[in-house]
């Protein structure tokens, strides 16, 4: 076991050599686990949290500031013995699904179908899944002595994922040492200051591996999209840090150049709107209206008639993103070169059913599922629908139709996890997929409901009025030709 350095004055916090105390807990929880873990928390999962507590919020009431202090103490050590018995299983999640891959394709698919069940069973995403998956096993098999201290309570899982994910370039030989040092100091520090410890370390052990740990980190360069409350988004780039800080500071100086006495916007606020003027129109005016003035939508805005017309305040939907306030959705619309109405304003038929007809996906079928479904229909994934594969629920040789029932988006990826890695799906009425994993556990997407809106009667009179200068597409008709051949 990891002991605290004397000066950390960790001791304070934990007992290195507790024992359950003689009481029902401590026979109780030790006898249980003769019969294994799996059997234990089979049968009864919180059984521990009964016995500590009644879960009574009055008994949380009834301490005082000193005993709340030191019960936040006790259930954060809790919390990280907690973390470092899911690192061990998660880990085995893993070794469990790939120890009997008998090739690397076999392997490749076990090591998908981990990460997906890992993502299902915790409701989080498959690259948060896949970092727990690869910094669990790197508790497990590179550091044991952080394990060790995670499950002890010297450190929190923050100091371990610093430990780890700053010791790149570390040479496995010289890994103990690394290990050992930064948990004398991080049970006194917060993550960010062990990040800065770990960093120093690291460049100290290994000061000729900087140039190679840059050429790596370089092949990760991205830029994301984040949605966030509120009709807003964060934008994020990974990038060399003097690309990175050779564009804040001409932000900064556009921003700067703008303030004045007559400028009631922040800096940060500034700093913003040249960001968006410089890549949307290519100029770093900072005119509030011509920025959004320079969007030529390339993706999908549904706009509910109602609010296109003001009769509605409903919120229009931003592929990508979401619901955005009605206000946004008109302006965006009145800049599009044509206006998509879906769903919210069933004027004009699209095709739900080719039937066996035809297996290629007509243009309004696709347009609707893509609509419809936003982003990829299997669990947890939250890739955009608009580059995601059409796939037959059924497939197409084993009879399914193309038609909107037998239909969903999915990304490439989870489109060949569906018919290569033993995971298979049923789809409902409204579009509701019904999965089961390989070890056969259940999960199931559905897709949103569309806005809605009641009209008044002023309002139905201006929707019937504006629809009825409109004039229909065409019905859909397959060639005469007809049989597509499927990809599966």
């Amino acid at each position: 076991m990891v002991q605290p350095a004397p000066e950390t004055k960790a001791e304070e916090a934990f007992d290195p050599e507790w024992t359950a105390p003689d009481s029902a807990l401590g026979d109780g929880l030790f006898s249980s686990l003769e019969d294994g873990l799996f059997s234990h928390l089979e049968n009864e999962p919180l059984w521990l949290a009964h016995e500590l507590t009644a879960l009574d919020p009055a008994a949380i009431a009834a301490l005082n500031a000193g005993e709340t202090v030191d019960t936040l103490e006790k259930v954060a050590r809790l919390e990280r013995w907690l973390s470092a018995l899911k690192a061990r299983i998660v880990h085995r999640v893993g070794t469990s699904m790939t120890e009997r891959a008998r090739s690397g394709v076999e392997h490749s698919l076990a090591s998908m179908n981990a990460v997906s069940e890992t993502a299902c069973v915790l409701n989080i995403p498959e690259g948060t899944a896949g970092c727990l998956l690869n910094e669990s096993t790197a508790l497990v098999n590179d550091f044991p002595q952080s394990l060790e201290a995670l499950n002890s309570g010297t450190i929190n899982y923050q100091h371990a994922q610093v430990i780890i994910r700053e010791s790149t370039g570390v040479p496995a030989d010289e890994r103990a040492g690394y290990e050992e040092s930064l948990l004398k100091v991080a049970p006194d520090l917060t993550r960010p200051q062990l990040a800065v410890r770990a960093r120093r370390l690291r460049e100290k052990m290994c000061p000729g591996a900087a140039a190679e740990r840059r050429t790596k980190a370089e092949a990760d360069r991205a830029v994301w999209l984040e949605p966030a409350p509120d009709g807003m988004a964060y934008l994020g780039a990974f990038l060399g840090a003097e690309n990175a800080v050779a564009m804040f500071d001409r932000l900064t100086r556009a921003a700067r150049a703008a303030q004045g006495p007559n400028e009631a916007r922040t800096l940060a606020q500034l700093r913003a709107d040249a960001l968006a003027g410089l890549v949307i129109q290519d100029n770093p005016s900072l005119q509030e209206d011509g920025i959004l003035s320079g969007i030529r939508p390339q993706v999908l805005v549904t706009v509910p008639v109602l609010s296109l017309l003001g009769e509605s305040g409903t919120p229009g939907d931003l592929e990508g993103y979401g619901p955005i306030p009605a206000s946004i959705a008109r302006r965006l619309a009145a800049n599009a070169p044509s206006l998509l109405r879906l769903l919210t304003d069933p004027v004009d038929s699209a095709v739900l059913d080719v039937g066996r007809r035809r297996y290629r996906v007509p243009t309004d079928l696709k347009t609707y599922l893509r609509v419809r479904d936003k982003t990829c229909r299997y669990p947890g994934c939250n890739r955009s629908a608009a580059t995601a594969d059409l796939d037959h629920t059924i497939p197409w040789e084993h009879g399914g139709s193309t038609r909107h029932g037998n239909l969903a988006c999915l990304c490439p990826k989870h489109h060949r996890m569906k018919h290569e890695a033993g995971w298979s799906v049923r789809q409902h009425p409204g579009g509701v997929l019904a999965w089961t994993s390989p070890t056969g556990r259940n999960y199931s997407t559905r897709p949103e409901d569309p806005p809605a809106a009641v009209p008044s009667n002023a309002a139905q009179a201006r929707v019937s009025a504006w629809a009825s200068g409109r004039t229909p597409g065409p019905a859909w008709r397959p060639p005469p030709s007809a049989d597509d051949p499927p990809p599966f």
